[in-house]
């Protein structure tokens, strides 16, 4: 795997880019380590708003206790 080209898709996702802004060939692994860094970043990124909405909503119920 290409850390530069996984690095890149990680930071393609972080600066709103969509996946379709790859710019690898298709069909190459360029791409598909492009695609795993952009798709980790996505996972991780709907892991920590699902965390931080479970606190809020946690919080919240506190706040009426």
């Amino acid at each position: 795997m290409s850390k530069d080209a996984f690095a890149q898709g990680k930071l393609a996702f972080e600066h709103n880019l969509p996946m379709s802004s790859c710019e690898f060939p298709v069909g190459s692994s360029l791409r598909a380590d492009w695609m795993s860094g952009w798709t980790e970043a996505s996972n991780l990124s709907r892991k920590t708003a699902a965390k931080a909405c479970l606190l809020y909503t946690s919080d919240a119920a506190d706040e009426r206790s």
